[in-house]
């Protein structure tokens, strides 16, 4: 018999949700503050190595505005769901219950009030503050999902791709109200597609290391001409005049760069050669970079200058793969997270940097 006469799907879900609660109830409070030895900076480990807690690739956002509220997935029991965690006090909560979860494609919105994620072939809003849930759109029959929701800044337009059959749709959502929409057909793979901070257009990559741009269109679809090599992350320049990207040089003998190019121009320019990067970011003015070192011998994240192009190292990462460790600043430049499995399963760090880069506005 049912309590109260509520159907059975509903009692499953409130069940669902007290042991989802029940399970991270003891861990409210994982973070944990060490010297890194090889630098002897304090780090802040966010969440417990006991226990799985990844951060979305970028281009996703995990961290709003303010640097106040950081968004991640953490694994109990088998199940991924998404959660935040307070930066002032280290305070864990979960956001929501979902169903077929995917930890890969969690962001905030554009204004920072809502976690934008796929729950099984369903685009998900959750306000983080009230948990109230809205389903934006889905993915289209005979058509799989691959990576992160994106939202533009000023909010009007929310990106995802749509693949089968070796072909990729980047599909637009425009806000508040609309259907997806097709935006750009591309051969192949669309991967970490970015829109424009200034400007209707979408950068990519392909499985082959190539980057590409079009309009929100798909006008004037092109492959971006870079150096002999391969792209291994790409970004906008803050004015979204130029994109600043890192290659992964043909000859093996040759250090993998940091590279501008003017997409209107077409100049092409090396910003600084790197300590083996694999993975970097920019901070709000693209005055400094910070990027995980796939070295064996220097397993670290540094600090890259591009007025001196001068690298200063901050702690060690020693991820098994550098390349998940994926570095970012906050947008006020004051903090870097990143992710390792240095002391177990992965887990979330944290360091303050106020005292080596100026502030950025937010």
């Amino acid at each position: 018999m049912e309590p109260c006469g509520l159907p059975a799907k509903i009692l499953d879900m409130e069940q669902s949700r007290r042991s989802f609660l029940a399970g991270v109830a003891v861990a409210s409070q994982e973070w944990v503050r060490y010297q890194d030895p090889s630098t002897e900076f304090d780090v802040r480990r966010l969440t417990s190595p006991e226990h799985e807690s990844t951060l979305s690739p970028l281009p996703a956002r995990c961290v709003d505005r303010r640097s106040r509220t950081l968004l991640f997935s953490a694994r109990s029991e088998d199940k991924w769901a998404p959660y935040v965690i307070e930066l002032s006090n280290g305070q864990i909560k979960p956001l929501a219950v979902v169903e077929e979860y995917a930890p890969d494609s969690l962001t905030f919105s554009s204004d920072d009030r809502s976690a934008l994620f796929f729950s099984g072939t369903k685009l998900v809003s959750i306000q983080v503050n009230n948990q109230h849930r809205t389903e934006l759109a889905e993915i289209r029959e005979g058509w799989t999902r691959s990576g992160p929701v994106i939202s533009t800044e000023d909010g009007q337009s929310l990106f995802f791709v749509e693949k089968r059959e070796g072909q990729a749709n980047i599909r637009r959502l425009r806000q508040p109200k609309g259907s997806p929409e097709t935006a750009v057909e591309v051969r192949g793979t669309a991967l970490e597609v970015t829109p424009n901070p200034k400007r209707a257009m979408l950068l990519w990559l392909n499985e082959a290391g190539e980057l590409w741009v079009a309009a929100f269109d798909g006008a004037g679809q092109r492959r971006v001409e870079t150096p002999a090599g391969r792209v291994l992350q790409a970004f906008w320049s803050p004015d979204g005049q130029a994109v600043q990207y890192l290659l992964e040089p043909a000859e093996s003998n040759q250090l993998i760069a940091i590279r501008e190019q003017v997409l209107d121009a077409r100049t092409d320019t090396l910003i600084a050669k790197t300590s083996q990067f694999v993975v970097f970011a920019r901070n709000a003015n693209s005055s400094v970079f910070v990027g995980a070192s796939r070295s064996k011998a220097s397993p670290n994240i540094l600090l890259l200058l591009r007025a001196t192009r001068r690298e200063f190292t901050l702690c060690e990462h020693k991820a098994k793969d550098p390349a998940l460790a994926e570095p970012f600043f906050s947008a006020n430049s004051q903090r870097i997270f990143f992710q390792s499995d240095r002391h177990g399963k992965m887990a979330i760090y944290m360091m303050n940097v106020e005292k080596l880069i100026e502030k950025t506005d937010s």
